[in-house]
């Protein structure tokens, strides 16, 4: 390919990625307290981060990457299980976890095909739905936010406004770049009318910073074994999503979708995945994930060579090095966010009824979300009970999405059994 092609379509990658990739450190930085001065560099490094996964996807060093335009980037699996910990020990421990439950991506890299009988699509989109739906009030949190004395609910409500309009129009255009670009130029929106009502102001610094190196492990790293499963299930479901979104891209670039060497590219896939986490957890930054809506952008342009990735991986780094990214969002007034987030959860949500209705819903599909539905929403939501268990179990069963997800695997293996002894009988 051409090398203005590639760098076009690259731009064009990054464009549909950018928000989703920064959007989980600016929830994090806002919720756990972090300074402003750290919230750069994690903006900054969680785009090195999904720089060097991209690349790492695109290349294929022997047994690691897919050799397929993989955009990796922060996911948004990790933000509900990330906030509990890091509402615990800050970043050291939010990271720690991180790190320390990465070995299971590893693990189910190798086993994955052997283990989707338990481990299913209909769970992943369990707990894909789960997360969108926990997430979604965080967009009103930040819709309210308070933007400083004198400033009525009316300013925040006409900002998040003006944002979600730009968005649904944006996404409602016939031009493809423009759906693309939907939540970048919802965000430039909003910038523009936050300027405009004089509520964005620069941060105050005396730094002559040029450029922002990666550092290893600058907040330290932290460890509690009672959040080590609830971790560990995330990453598994993070595992089967990557199935699914690397499926989608060899089928887009006409390549197979069976075979052995297809399971040799989604093993890659999987464990450029888990390196790539491990070495964003060192920056103390977040774990990253192949990014779906990317396979969008290659279905619209019809481009999916793999020389686009390394066009993109050096996009994501070269921005991650300028301090200015850093500056410019965290400026961010929060109604901006939430009205991002409002629709990016929403969609979350909806991807993940999608997955469900895709891996069918007879009535053992029924039960199994049904329940897990139940448990996820009602036990975490009984704080006082919660407190009352051992701190392993109450680790589990404060978060909604390890609750429904250990809920729905462990249904699916009860069910997966009962089905044998009746065939065997």
């Amino acid at each position: 390919m051409p090398a203005p092609k590639a760098l076009l379509a690259g731009f064009q990658q990054v464009i549909a990625m950018f928000v989703g990739c920064i959007t989980p450190v600016l929830i994090f930085c806002s919720v756990v307290d972090v300074s402003d001065a750290d919230q750069r560099y994690m903006i900054s490094m969680a785009l090195f981060a999904s720089g060097v996964g991209t690349f790492l996807q695109a290349k294929r060093f022997g047994m690691i990457g897919s050799g397929l335009l993989s955009v990796n980037g922060t996911s948004f699996a990790y933000v509900d299980l990330l906030l509990r910990a890091g509402s615990e020990g800050g970043v050291p421990l939010a990271c720690g976890m991180a790190l320390a439950a990465v070995p299971v991506q590893f693990a189910l890299a190798f086993f994955l095909p052997k283990l989707r009988s338990i481990i299913s699509p209909l769970v992943a989109g369990i707990v894909v739905l789960i997360i969108g739906l926990d997430l979604i009030p965080v967009a009103g949190y930040y819709i309210a936010g308070d933007l400083g004395e004198g400033i009525s609910w009316s300013v925040n409500a006409s900002i998040a406004s003006l944002v979600v309009l730009a968005l649904l129009l944006s996404q409602l255009s016939a031009k493809p770049l423009l759906r693309m670009s939907a939540p970048i130029i919802a965000i430039l929106a909003g910038y523009a009318l936050s300027a405009a009502l004089g509520i964005i102001q620069w941060p105050a610094t005396d730094s002559e910073q040029w450029i922002v190196l990666p550092q290893a492990l600058p907040f330290g790293l932290d460890f509690k074994w009672e959040l080590l499963l609830p971790f560990a299930i995330i990453y598994i479901v993070s595992s089967i999503e990557a199935i699914g979104d690397l499926s989608a891209t060899a089928s887009l670039s006409g390549l197979k979708t069976h075979g052995s060497d297809f399971w040799k590219r989604v093993r890659g896939g999987i464990l450029s995945d888990a390196i790539t986490s491990a070495f964003a957890s060192l920056l103390n930054v977040f774990p990253t994930a192949t990014f779906s809506q990317n396979n969008g952008v290659i279905q619209l342009t019809g481009v999916g060579s793999r020389k686009v990735g390394f066009y993109v991986s050096g996009i994501l780094i070269l921005t991650a090095l300028l301090p200015q990214t850093g500056y410019l969002f965290s400026i961010m007034p929060s109604p901006v966010l939430g009205g991002v987030t409002l629709v990016l959860f929403g969609m979350i949500a909806t991807a993940g009824f999608r997955m469900i209705v895709g891996a069918g819903l007879d009535n053992s599909a029924m039960l199994i979300l049904a329940i897990s539905l139940g448990l996820a929403f009602s036990i975490p939501s009984q704080e006082d009970f919660v407190a009352s268990l051992p701190e392993f179990l109450s680790a589990i069963f404060s978060s909604k999405v390890a609750t429904g997800g250990l809920t729905a695997m462990i249904m699916t293996l009860a069910l997966a059994s009962t089905r044998k002894l009746r065939a065997a009988s």
